[in-house]
């Protein structure tokens, strides 16, 4: 099976982050016994963050969809930077060895606007 870099069942849908906190986006990929291989986790900044301090991009694993742990993540970037259309990768380390992924930002203060949205990226190719 071939996976398009496009296809919807990659996507974690999008959260708008309020208030200093870690908000997971709307949805978890299953990874079953997937190979990681090269893969990135792709954060697109859908409509300006306004109002908070800055924010960080994490991937993280879990064996049962329930306990999480970060196993990836962003420098801290200012909301001067989280403009519409800023994109953000968060490669996925080698010894990724979770069942399920999911995308999230942690905050720093609060935003009174904005919207992000994330995919799994998987690299095809050399």
């Amino acid at each position: 099976m071939q996976i398009s870099r496009l296809d919807k069942k990659l996507s974690f849908g999008e959260a708008s982050p309020t208030s200093a906190a870690t908000l997971a986006l709307a949805d978890v990929i299953d990874l079953k016994k997937a190979q990681v291989g090269r893969m990135a986790v792709n954060f697109i900044v859908e409509t300006a963050l306004v109002g908070g301090t800055n924010c960080t991009f994490i991937v993280q694993g879990s064996t049962d969809n329930s306990n999480w742990v970060t196993v990836a993540s962003s420098a801290t970037i200012a909301t001067a930077n989280l403009v519409k259309d800023a994109n953000f990768s968060v490669g996925i380390p080698q010894e990724f060895d979770y069942r399920y992924i999911r995308a999230a930002v942690t905050s720093t203060g609060t935003y009174t606007a904005g919207k992000v949205s994330a995919a799994l990226d998987v690299y095809q190719g050399a």
